[in-house]
C-alpha cells in the first residue's frame, strides 16, 4: 500500500474511532505524523514522542500546533490554500472532533494534490486491526466493570 496515495473517510474515522475507544486516532495520527515528517524532509522522525504527547494535558497542544503548522506547509507547497494555524489549535482543543473532521478533509485534499486525484480509500491494515481488537476489549472491560458495580451495589 502507498500510505502517501490514501484518504481516510469521515465516517470510517468516526466509526473506528468510537469501536476502538479511541485508540484508532492515535493510531491515525503517528501514521500521519509520519507521512508529515517524510514529506517535509527535515530529517525529523518524531511520529512516536508526538503520538505519545497527544494524550498527555498541555503537551498535546503544542502536538496539535505542529501538526497543522506542517499540514498548512504541506499545502501551501503544494499549491492548496493554506491553513488557520492557530484556529485549528484552539479548536482542536476545544471541540475535538469537530476540528479533526475538518482538519481530515485537508489531509484528504492533499494527498488527491498529491497523486494529481488518484488517491483511494485506505483499506484497512493489521495495524488498525489490531488496535480496533485493543479498543473492544477496553470497551468491554469497561461495560464489565460498570455491570459488576451495579450488581455488586442490587446485591
Amino acid at each position: 500500500m502507498n500510505p502517501y496515495g490514501v484518504r481516510y473517510s469521515v465516517g470510517r474515522d468516526w466509526g473506528f474511532t468510537l469501536l476502538s475507544a479511541g485508540l484508532w486516532l492515535v493510531f491515525w495520527f503517528h501514521r500521519t505524523r509520519r507521512l508529515l515528517d517524510g514529506e517535509l524532509a527535515r530529517g525529523r522522525d518524531d511520529a512516536v514522542l508526538h503520538s505519545i504527547g497527544l494524550v498527555v494535558p498541555i503537551w498535546n497542544i503544542f502536538v496539535l500546533y505542529w501538526l497543522y503548522r506542517d499540514l498548512d506547509d504541506l499545502r501551501r507547497w503544494n499549491g492548496l490554500p493554506g491553513l488557520e494555524v492557530a484556529l485549528y489549535t484552539i479548536g482542536g482543543a476545544l471541540a475535538p472532533v469537530v476540528t479533526y473532521s475538518i482538519a481530515l478533509g485537508k489531509f484528504n485534499e492533499l494527498w488527491d494534490r498529491r497523486t494529481q486525484g488518484l488517491a483511494v480509500e485506505a483499506p484497512v491494515s493489521g495495524g488498525e486491526k489490531a488496535v480496533l481488537a485493543a479498543g473492544a476489549a477496553l470497551w468491554l472491560l469497561w461495560v464489565g466493570w460498570i455491570a459488576a458495580l451495579v450488581f455488586f451495589e442490587l446485591a
